[in-house]
């Protein structure tokens, strides 16, 4: 697999760094890191109803070399993958169970992933995409109307919120949501915590709980930059700090949709719940997927949404 390289934002790292004092900067590999330095410009607004981050004017790469990682073990000699079963049992004393056992610490061996990063390059897993992000855009449409509207309404600024994340192998892409926040927000900062948050519209706090801002990430799975299902996309600030093992999220495709979304940590930011991501890329496979779509589908039906 050929090298990643991945945007490194010092301006927004040191931005982080004062928002979370807590967090270490502890050193990454330099594996193949090249020394140059890059910068994010300041959002770009355009007339055509979207916001936009501007583009990377230079990359310091970091290697995500899968080629080692993973071992040379055919699937009938892994252990059997995690199909999903337990996330769409009625008992919610055995999901927690499951869930606690998902953050005790993960083994040595990544070879039990072979078969899920297989699964998630394979034409099966892309087909499902396709069809399921067509067919949502088609069922979806009036509502995807309406928030556009209300969006209009509510607050000046575009309806389009269009901001650089990183991908498979470390790839910034451009992801589009519902913009939810006003326009005078910095585009790369930790993200709402909670609906009291100053930087949210009104219609923001509404569409960001249903989780009807990620709409339009459709768009991105049908141009195959991200999956229905996958490791959520952080922001290049935040992967910028990423050591080896939180460097394995970047093995999978990102999606829109996941473990760690509906799991009890998804009030809690991404980056302290590694673990969920990490056992769905080691364990992902159709059935999985297939759970943690209806389990999505339930969620959102009962208002149970993000931030």
């Amino acid at each position: 697999m050929n090298n990643s390289k991945l945007s490194v934002v010092t301006l927004l790292e040191n931005r982080f760094t004062a928002t979370h004092p807590h967090a270490s900067r502890s050193p990454r590999s330099t594996v193949g890191r090249s020394q140059t330095t890059s910068s994010f410009n300041n959002t770009a607004r355009s007339d055509n109803g979207v916001i936009e981050a501007d583009g990377v004017d230079e990359l310091t790469c970091i290697d995500i070399q899968t080629g080692r990682a993973v071992a040379d073990e055919p699937c009938s000699r892994v252990k059997q993958p995690d199909l999903g079963v337990w996330l769409l049992l009625s008992g919610s004393a055995d999901r927690q169970d499951r869930w606690e056992r998902l953050r005790t610490p993960l083994p040595g061996d990544v070879g039990s992933r072979r078969c899920g990063l297989e699964y998630s390059s394979g034409l099966v897993k892309r087909i499902c995409d396709v069809i399921g992000a067509l067919f949502l855009l088609v069922v979806l449409f009036p509502i995807f109307i309406l928030i556009a509207i209300v969006i209009k309404i509510d607050s000046p600024g575009p309806v389009f919120f269009r901001h650089y994340r990183v991908g498979k192998n470390g790839n910034p892409f451009l992801i589009w949501k519902f913009r939810s926040m006003r326009t005078d927000v910095p585009a790369y900062e930790p993200s709402p915590r909670s609906v009291v948050d100053g930087r949210l519209t009104r219609v923001g706090r509404i569409i960001r709980r249903l989780s009807f801002d990620e709409i339009p990430q459709l768009i991105n799975v049908l141009r195959g930059e991200m999956s229905l299902v996958g490791p959520r996309p952080e922001m290049p600030f935040i992967v910028a700090r990423y050591h080896p093992l939180e460097c394995e999220r970047l093995t999978a495709k990102p999606g829109i949709t996941g473990l760690w979304q509906i799991s009890p940590a998804r009030a809690f930011p991404i980056h302290e719940n590694l673990e969920y991501d990490l056992h769905y890329i080691r364990n992902q496979n159709l059935f999985l997927d297939c759970a943690i779509v209806l389990r999505t589908l339930a969620a959102v039906i009962r208002g149970v949404g993000a931030v």
